[in-house]
């Protein structure tokens, strides 16, 4: 069982959309990283596509963590692409990190993978219903994988906006 860590430097490409140099541009250019980051890649095959990533700095200035260790975007792509539901939707809340992560697939078809930076769970939901508004997908009829924490308000908050509420480890 690989370890995961996370990082919100990543990016998805189609697979054989270009040679390692111009996949490790694209990443440089759209996080304006410098030569201090290396840039890493993995297949992502479920969805044709690979991943692109980087590992962030700590606040020592250190990148970690080390190279064995995989994105943890890499394994929610795999446990979105698990889901027996129709409309796949995963929320991962991280408030020390004030990052929320957001997936969403129609199908097998993968309509989003991203980062966004959250001080609250109210801002985690809206950029969850924006999602769900802008790719035309009705919130209700749709399960939310969540991890994160919430109290009971909190997650009584989110089950109003959509199907259920299933908590992840």
């Amino acid at each position: 069982m690989a370890d995961y860590s996370s990082t919100s430097f990543f990016t998805l490409v189609p697979q054989g959309f270009a040679d390692s140099r111009a996949k490790e541009k694209i990443l440089r250019d759209l996080f304006s990283l410098d030569q201090s980051y290396k840039v890493m890649s993995a297949d992502v095959p479920q969805y044709g596509a690979t991943l692109l990533y980087a590992w962030e700095k700590s606040s020592q200035g250190d990148i970690v963590p080390s190279e064995g260790i995989m994105p943890l975007i890499l394994k929610q792509l795999a446990d979105l692409s698990a889901i027996r539901e129709y409309n796949k939707l995963i929320m991962d809340f991280d408030l020390g990190r004030r990052k929320t992560t957001l997936l969403l697939a129609e199908g097998e078809r993968l309509v989003l993978a991203n980062s966004y930076h959250t001080v609250d769970l109210p801002s985690a939901i809206y950029y969850m219903l924006e999602l769900l508004n802008k790719s035309q997908i009705n919130p209700q009829q749709t399960t939310l994988h969540f991890s994160g924490k919430a109290d009971e308000d909190q997650l009584k908050t989110l089950r109003s906006y959509v199907k259920d509420v299933r908590m992840r480890m």
